[in-house]
C-alpha cells in the first residue's frame, strides 16, 4: 500500500465530485480502479469491506464508502476531509443551476425541458423501486405484506411516515430476525483510528447551520431523511416529495420533480437533490443547510457507527431491525411513485416516454440515465418551444 495524504485524498474527491457522472455503481467502481487498483491507496479487502458497509447502512452508497475511504486513511480528519472535499463541486454546480432555474423557470425553453424530463424522472423512480424491491422481498410472503401495507398507509394518508418505518423496523425484529443463531464472532478490530477528543467536537460542529429563516428546518428535515437513504438516492425521493410537496408545502411538485431531475444530470451523488430544494425555499443558506442535512448522517455512521457495525451487524435481532425498515422503503417507493407521477403523466407523449424509459434497459443495458434525461429535454423543448 501508498498511503495518501490528506491533500491526496482532496484531490481526487474534488476531481470526482465535479466529473463523476453516473451514479452510486459507477462511482463506486471509479474508486476502485483508481484508489486500489491505479494508486494503491487502499488494499482490495479495506475496500471490499468499506463497500459492504456503505451498501447496508443508510446514506448515499457511494458518498459513504468516500467517506470511508478517508476514515480509514487518516481517521476523523480523513473523513471529514473526503467529506467536503466530495460534496463541494456538486453543490457549487447545483446551486449555481437553481439560481439560474430561479430566474428562467418562467421560460418556455425551460418549461418545455422539464416537460420532456419529467417523465424520465419518474421512470427512474419506479425502477429504483423495482430493482430495490426486487433485492428485497424475493419470494418472502411476510415482506410483500409489510411492503403492501406500506404503499397502502403511504398513498391515503401522504403524511408523517417516520412512526411507519420505526414500525416496521420493531415488527421485523420479531418477524425478519434469521433463526439461527451465529457463532460468536472473534473480535474485530476497528477499521481505523478511534475517534478522539478532538475529533468528536470537529464533527458535531459541523452541525450548526445558520438560525435564521427556513435553515434549520431544512437541515433537521434533510438531516432524518439521511438515514433513510439506502443505496441510491432516487430510493429517498418519494419520501422526501412527501414532505416537501404535500405536507410542508415548501415546493409544488413541478418544481420537485425538476429538483430531482437537475440533482440526477448533475455530478455526484443523486441526493445533491437536496441542494437545489434547500436553494428553492431559502437561498444559499437554505441550500447549505439541506446539503450538510443530507450528508452528515453518512459521516456519522462512517466515523461512529462502522466499528459497531463490523463488530454487532450479524446479531439477528439488529439484521431483522434494518430488514423491517429496508421493506417498508419498498413500500413508501411505490405509493409516493404514483403520488409523484400523477400530476406529471397527463398526456400520450408523457406516458409514451414514461414506457420507453421503462422498458429500454432490456435492450440497451448500458445506456447511462443522463442519457435518457438528456433525451427527454430535447423531446420536451422539441415539443413545448
Amino acid at each position: 500500500m501508498n498511503p495518501p495524504s490528506i491533500l491526496d485524498l482532496v484531490r481526487y474527491f474534488v476531481m470526482l465530485g465535479a466529473t463523476g457522472f453516473g451514479g452510486p455503481v459507477a462511482l463506486a467502481n471509479y474508486m476502485r480502479r483508481d484508489l486500489v487498483e491505479k494508486r494503491g491507496w487502499i488494499d482490495e479487502a479495506s475496500y471490499d469491506r468499506g463497500l459492504a458497509i456503505a451498501t447496508a447502512c443508510p446514506g448515499p452508497m457511494a458518498y459513504q464508502l468516500g467517506v470511508y475511504c478517508g476514515y480509514i486513511t487518516h481517521g476523523v480528519p480523513g473523513a471529514l476531509a473526503v467529506a467536503v472535499s466530495f460534496a463541494l463541486p456538486p453543490f457549487a454546480i447545483v446551486v449555481a443551476i437553481a439560481a439560474l432555474y430561479e430566474r428562467f423557470a418562467g421560460a418556455g425553453i425551460t418549461r418545455g425541458l422539464f416537460y420532456g424530463i419529467g417523465p424520465v424522472v419518474v421512470a427512474l423512480i419506479l425502477r429504483a423501486s423495482w430493482n430495490l424491491g426486487q433485492k428485497t422481498l424475493k419470494r418472502d410472503y411476510a415482506a410483500w405484506a409489510v411492503a403492501i401495507v406500506a404503499c397502502a398507509v403511504t398513498i391515503a394518508l401522504k403524511e408523517e411516515l417516520v412512526w411507519l418505518f420505526l414500525a416496521a423496523g420493531v415488527l421485523g425484529i420479531f418477524a425478519f430476525a434469521p433463526r439461527a443463531k451465529p457463532a460468536p464472532a472473534a473480535p474485530v478490530e476497528p477499521v481505523a483510528p478511534k475517534m478522539n477528543a478532538v475529533g468528536l467536537p470537529a464533527l458535531l460542529g459541523a452541525i450548526a447551520p445558520s438560525a435564521a429563516g427556513f435553515a434549520p428546518a431544512l437541515f433537521w428535515f434533510f438531516f432524518k431523511t439521511g438515514f433513510l437513504v439506502f443505496g441510491s438516492g432516487l430510493v429517498v425521493v418519494s419520501f422526501v416529495k412527501t414532505y416537501v410537496v404535500d405536507q410542508y408545502h415548501w415546493l409544488d411538485n413541478r418544481t420537485f420533480v425538476d429538483a430531482v431531475a437537475i440533482g440526477m444530470i448533475s455530478p455526484g451523488p443523486v441526493v445533491i437533490t437536496a441542494t437545489f430544494v434547500g436553494y428553492a425555499v431559502d437561498g444559499f443558506a437554505g441550500a447549505l443547510a439541506a446539503t450538510l442535512g443530507i450528508f452528515l448522517p453518512s459521516i456519522i455512521l462512517t466515523v461512529v457507527a462502522t466499528p459497531l457495525l463490523l463488530r454487532y451487524g450479524g446479531h439477528p435481532r439488529v439484521a431483522g431491525f434494518v430488514r423491517g425498515v429496508t421493506v417498508a422503503v419498498v413500500g413508501v417507493l411505490a405509493g409516493t411513485t404514483y403520488l409523484i407521477g400523477r400530476p406529471i403523466i397527463v398526456d400520450g407523449f408523457t406516458a409514451a416516454l414514461l414506457l420507453v424509459v421503462l422498458v429500454a434497459p432490456r435492450f440497451a443495458k448500458r445506456i447511462p440515465d443522463q442519457a435518457y434525461v438528456a433525451l427527454g429535454a430535447v423531446l420536451g423543448v422539441a415539443l413545448r418551444h
